[in-house]
């Protein structure tokens, strides 16, 4: 509805509508997968604690063990979550092991899982409010499998997150500096070359590049672009900012990925299968200006 001083106003949300904004949200990420009930299981502790909760799936197709990718895929998905959102996340090839269960507040969210780096990306954008481990028995199941912390430790304690527990209840609180933390690739732009890495490969095949965009302002602009994956004497020279661009097919193009990264892709191809690169590969960027 627009009012005659040209402002929009919109009608009052109802009572049902208010309730739901206030609805807890739990977003689940792990390397499970679909194939057997492991998802479906962690959801039915969550009914069983806080049926109320809406659950979304962020994904479950990372690759298995996999705590980097986990991380990256995390640090893309969480600010598009209301604030107070909570993120049960598991990628944890170290259950049963000494490494430690933890909950946290970072920025306008919770963050529920193993201490193994998955956070790393999160700890590294938003300011950590608080941490703490995961000891309480009130806020686990009754029996903890050495082989499914998801189901026996980290679902219960979102669920109880959601309810309003307190995250000093759930256990002793940490040293931040204590976390654990993956090595973040940080490029640096130094006479027109950024030394990077691929550090995702999506569902397509598209390849992600640690190079931030605000990096490279004149990605598009300057006269010459190359990017280099040495290991593969490979030169990719085009580069258009969407997928329907000027590239043919099977042609490798550089683009910009919409995380915000510098990314490669081949038009209705694969380009990690086409161009054998894996995660980890070595990448260089050439921006010449003249």
């Amino acid at each position: 509805m627009t009012h005659s001083n040209g402002e929009k106003h919109f009608p009052a949300a109802s009572t049902s509508e208010r309730t739901a904004v206030r609805q807890p949200v739990i977003a689940l990420m792990t390397d499970f997968g679909l194939r057997d009930g492991f998802v479906g299981i962690m959801k039915g502790v969550i009914a069983g604690i806080v049926p109320q909760a809406q659950l979304i799936d962020i994904s479950h197709d990372i690759a298995p063990q996999n705590v980097a990718a986990g991380a990256w895929l995390l640090s893309t998905a969480y600010r598009y979550f209301p604030a107070g959102s909570i993120f049960l996340c598991v990628v944890d090839p170290g259950v049963g092991s000494q490494r430690r269960a933890i909950a946290l507040a970072a920025g306008d969210w919770f963050f529920v899982g193993p201490d193994n780096g998955l956070f790393s990306y999160v700890l590294a954008e938003q300011p950590l409010r608080q941490v703490v481990a995961l000891e309480n028995p009130a806020y686990r199941l009754p029996v903890v499998s050495t082989t499914f912390h998801g189901r026996d430790i980290f679902a219960p304690a979102a669920a109880h997150l959601a309810r309003g527990v307190p995250l000093a209840e759930f256990g002793t609180a940490l040293d931040p500096h204590s976390l654990q933390r993956l090595a973040l690739s940080q490029p640096r732009r130094e006479k027109g070359r950024i030394e990077a890495s691929v550090i995702y490969i999506d569902h397509f095949g598209n390849l992600v590049t640690s190079i931030p965009l605000t990096l490279v302002p004149d990605l598009f602009t300057a006269p010459h672009v190359r990017l280099l994956v040495p290991r593969r004497n490979l030169t990719i020279e085009r580069r258009q900012p969407f997928f329907a661009g000027e590239a043919g097919e099977g042609e490798p193009f550089v683009y910009s990925d919409s995380a915000g990264y510098v990314g490669v892709a081949i038009r209705n191809g694969n380009a990690a299968a086409t161009l054998g690169i894996t995660v980890g590969e070595a990448v260089t960027l050439v921006i010449e200006e003249s």
